[in-house]
């Protein structure tokens, strides 16, 4: 079984746990001020140029920012996806401007969107020492969740995140389902 079907199975687990009824009620959404989450996952990287298959492996993300309404939240978020293979690690992170609306002021889900900075690099250990080939270009990503409400101000934060990123010569993405935690 691939990583990725056992990440969509516990994404799935995750959103069906979701409190609903009394319990739901006992614990309000609420976002007000700062926020900020971070998550781990599994994903997979593909490239335009590479002429293979999909990589799976790790992926995490990091977004902080403010509430801007009980419905918006504006910030910043980083993602990235790695593996390392035979003294060899490929790496693809996204670092953008992040906007996450909640369709419901009072309920958990939300869609996310994004638009900055994105990175792909290669680092080959070999012979006591490192070489780095880095390209940057145009990044955007997408996604989304569920807050699932388990304190006041702190949720179990299951979802999914697409990163795309423009290079001179072809793009690359990557696509993570992970669990994270989120104060707000």
């Amino acid at each position: 079984m691939s990583r990725s079907t056992i990440m969509l199975g516990l994404l799935a687990a995750a959103l069906v746990a979701v409190p609903q009824g009394a319990d739901a009620q006992s614990r309000p959404q609420t976002r007000d001020g700062f926020f900020i989450g971070f998550g781990v996952g599994g994903g997979t990287f593909g490239c335009s140029v590479c002429g293979t298959e999909r990589e799976g492996s790790l992926t995490g993300h990091l977004k902080l920012g403010g509430t801007v309404s009980p419905r918006l939240l504006l910030g910043v978020e980083s993602s990235a996806w790695t593996k390392e293979e035979g003294g060899v690690r490929l790496t693809h992170g996204n670092v953008s401007a992040l906007a996450q609306f909640y369709p419901s002021a009072t309920a958990g889900f939300y869609l996310s969107g994004g638009v900055g900075l994105s990175r792909l690099a290669v680092d080959v250990s070999g012979g006591g020492g490192t070489v780095t080939v880095t390209e940057n270009g145009l990044g955007l990503t997408a996604g989304l969740g569920y807050d699932v409400r388990l304190g006041t101000n702190f949720s179990l934060t299951p979802y999914g995140l697409f990163g795309w990123g423009d290079f001179e010569g072809g793009s690359a993405d990557t696509f993570q389902l992970g669990l994270g935690v989120t104060w707000h």
